[in-house]
Parts: structure tokens; sequence; C-alpha cells
């Protein structure tokens, strides 16, 4: 091979090399099957997913700081969750706000309990047995949002598939054609750019 030919072969391989990117650990998800055995991945793609643990191997365990005097704040609730999980606390307010209305007892016309509006079978699922517990409801709804974004790379598609279920998003191959569900991804997206914005903005107002 002709010298000139080896000099553009070796740059063509670090074209290549800079191009193809490196694998890099991620979050691992979960989903169960029907017949009941579980699948992991750090790469999800599909229905189902939900947060299971971090790239480092460990499950994320929130020890809330008790304070003398008075309870922790829904804020501060969120914030120390958010971080744990590594999710924006602006993401996590803005679907409370929508799916509840800062309501902890919150129980829907279908079922949804709590803060994040959880159907009791996605609650089991997510390990959450005191669904009215705020703690435990946003821990929750954090862990099903936080695999719903990773499975579609999309905030849009992923508030779709939290109201509507995964498999009616799978259905319409993209944001069902629902009024509620339409008007649903609208208001959070709204609520989470005005509480993105506005950093201090108190979720209930308070």
């Amino acid at each position: 091979m002709a010298a000139p030919e080896r000099g553009m072969t070796a740059l063509c391989i670090a074209v290549l090399v800079v191009l193809i990117p490196s694998f890099a650990p991620a979050d691992i998800y979960v989903r169960t099957h029907e017949d009941g055995h579980r699948e992991f991945t750090n790469r999800p793609s599909g229905p189902g997913w939900i947060f299971y643990m971090t790239e480092t191997g460990e499950q994320p365990v929130v020890r809330f700081v008790k304070q003398e005097g008075k309870p922790k704040s829904l804020d501060e609730i969120i914030a120390e969750i958010s971080d744990k999980f590594d999710i924006e606390a602006s993401l996590v307010k803005a679907i409370i706000r929508a799916e509840s209305n800062c309501d902890p007892k919150a129980v829907s016309s279908k079922g949804a309990q709590g803060l994040m509006q959880l159907m009791p079978g996605t609650a089991r699922e997510l390990n959450v047995t005191r669904p009215f517990d705020p703690k435990e409801n946003i821990i929750g709804g954090v862990k099903y949002i936080k695999g719903l974004l990773a499975s579609y790379g999309d905030l849009r598609l992923a508030l779709a598939a939290y109201n509507a279920g995964p498999g009616t998003v799978k259905k319409y191959a993209g944001i069902p054609p629902y009024r509620e569900t339409i008007n649903y991804v609208r208001k959070v997206i709204r609520y989470y750019k005005n509480f993105k914005d506005n950093p201090g903005l108190r979720v209930a107002g308070s």
C-alpha cells in the first residue's frame, strides 16, 4: 500500500473511533411479564419498564431527616426524592399538580390513588404498600415516570403513557387521540416549564 493510502486509512479509522459512541453503564430497569418472570435491562425499549436500581447496583434509599417542631413540606419531600432518583423536581411537581392537585388522599373515578395517582396494580408492581403516604407514593411515581422516560426517550410520549397507559401509546404509535390525554400532556408540560423557570415556586402554593 502506498504511503498516501496508509495515511488515508489511518485517518478513516480515527474518524470512526470518534463517531462510534463508547458504551457507558446506565441505570437498570425491570418489567414483569404475564407469566411472572422479570426482565432486566440498562437500555429499556417498549412498554412496561420501571426504574429498578442505579448503574452502581444500588436501589436508592431515601432517609428523610426529621425536623423538630414541624413536618417536612411537600416541596422538601419532592426535592429529596428527586435528588436521590436523579430526576428533575420540577417535573415531579408538575405531575403531582396535574394528577392530584397536591391532595395525598385523592382517588380518581378509575381508582388511581394518592399524589401521583397510582393505579392499584401499578402500585403493587412498584412495591408501594401505602399509596396514600406522600413519600411512598412519590417514590413509586418517580420510579414509574423514570422508566417511561427511559423507554420512550420523549417527554410527551412518557406523559401520554403515564396518563393513558403504555399499551395505548403502543396501539396508536404515539400520543393517543384522546382529549383527556392530549390536554394532560399539555398541562403537565406547562406546569413543568413554570416550575423549571421559577425554582422557588412551591407545588402546594403555601
